[in-house]
């Protein structure tokens, strides 16, 4: 889409026109527009011809004043307030050129009309102001170069004929009119000057538009990078780290139960060495696709934790529902059955579960996010250590450090 807004922006002065989809584009963001502007300056247009019978009163006299004061008040002031109340709202551009175009049209025939009428030497005022209407309303209505096309041509061609209709131009003078009717079509540079600018415009802001939408998809598939595992398509161990943290102060904040569950794979160094590393990632991917499978359908988040590892956190999982999905997890990765070619025939790839939850009041007793990793890591390693290919569960506690990990694992056989 950049390539046609670029082409458009280095097309030549005297294209004005875009290709058939970007002009499609424009047309539609711009047909319609406020008609409190064209209503304000119609309204003063209006004004300023009622202020004119001033001037009719002091060129034709008490009697004669009483055709151009009929032709204002009786024919072009109607026009002109029908136009100023067709354009309320948001009217579109073909409108707005129609009221302004009515309202220019008329006018000129009640100027020229007043030509007719005028005494001689108070007629070129009147030939002059004639083409001075299309002149001003062609220079403040927003219309397209299109419309003013039209409204140049029908203005030009209505002054033109009423001037040679009403005599107003012949042999002997025909130099005023032939020299002014020429500001009838002053408008058309203006106008396309004007919409040059404004499909610049559109075109500038289409292409920054187009170009932050791209940068926020770009931005999207960075960030979907940055936290997930390129192997496995599960969040990475970051990522996870960062839900946690939320998960468990969103729970403190409700008192609500947070599951924590941690899987190894059994025996996987040696699935490595057998069979190649290869397999060993197809057997992650495999084993990846069945945790998410699993997790999900406990509502929580999966992700890989390193190497053979994973993990899952499970929002408002009490202790026996994080075991029970911690259970699941494992009959259904058992049920992949994946043979590991290092162990005896017919054995499949298994794992083994730790699992643990806290209640979010036990913030306030100091239970950190990485609190139920190791409480986690605890029972992963009992499951272990009971072996394998089984579910162990066991309960966070505060402030264990360093020694009292060695101290917890000191107690259990070594795996």
């Amino acid at each position: 889409m950049l390539q046609p807004i670029e082409a458009g922006l280095s097309r030549p002065w005297y294209r004005l026109k875009f290709p058939d989809a970007l002009e499609a584009q424009y047309r539609a963001e711009t047909a319609r527009q406020s008609g409190r502007y064209v209503q304000s300056w119609l309204a003063i247009f209006t004004l300023f011809n009622v202020l004119s019978l001033v001037m009719d009163r002091e060129v034709f006299g008490p009697e004669g004043f009483v055709v151009p004061l009929a032709m204002t008040l009786g024919v072009f002031c109607p026009v002109a307030l029908a136009a100023i109340v067709s354009l309320r709202g948001r009217p579109t551009t073909v409108r707005i050129s129609a009221a302004v175009l009515a309202t220019a049209l008329v006018d000129i025939v009640v100027v020229l009309n007043s030509a007719r009428l005028a005494p001689a030497p108070h007629a070129d005022v009147y030939i002059i102001i004639a083409t001075i209407v299309p002149l001003v309303v062609g220079l403040i209505a927003p219309m397209p170069f299109r419309h003013c096309l039209w409204f140049c041509g029908a203005s030009f061609a209505l002054y033109g004929g009423l001037v040679l209709g009403f005599g107003l131009c012949n042999a002997e003078r025909s130099g005023l009119p032939l020299l002014v009717s020429g500001l009838i079509l002053v408008p058309l540079k203006l106008c396309y000057s004007r919409e040059w600018e404004a499909r610049k415009t559109f075109l500038i802001g289409l292409r920054v538009k187009l170009q932050g939408e791209a940068l926020a998809r770009a931005n999207a598939r960075l960030t979907v990078l940055s936290e997930t595992d390129s192997l496995t398509a599960l969040s990475n161990r970051r990522h996870f780290s960062e839900r946690l943290e939320a998960a468990w102060a969103l729970a403190g904040e409700r008192d609500a139960w947070l599951g924590v569950i941690l899987i190894d794979l059994d025996h996987f160094k040696l699935l490595n060495d057998t069979a190649g590393h290869a397999e060993g990632d197809l057997c992650l991917v495999a084993v990846a696709e069945a945790l998410q499978t699993s997790v999900a359908a406990h509502g929580g988040l999966a992700a890989r934790y390193g190497g053979e590892e994973f993990v899952a956190l499970l929002p408002e999982a009490d202790p026996s529902a994080a075991r029970s999905a911690g259970e699941a997890i494992r009959a259904a990765v058992t049920d992949l059955a994946i043979r590991h070619p290092g162990l005896p025939a017919g054995t499949p790839v298994t794992v083994s579960v730790g699992t643990t939850a806290g209640q979010g009041r036990t913030r306030d007793f100091g239970i950190q996010a990485s609190d139920l990793l190791k409480a986690a890591d605890f029972a992963l390693y009992a499951a272990k250590n009971e072996g394998r290919n089984r579910v162990e569960s066991f309960m966070p506690a505060a402030n264990v450090n360093r020694q009292a990990d060695e101290e917890v694992r000191a107690t259990l056989p070594s795996v």
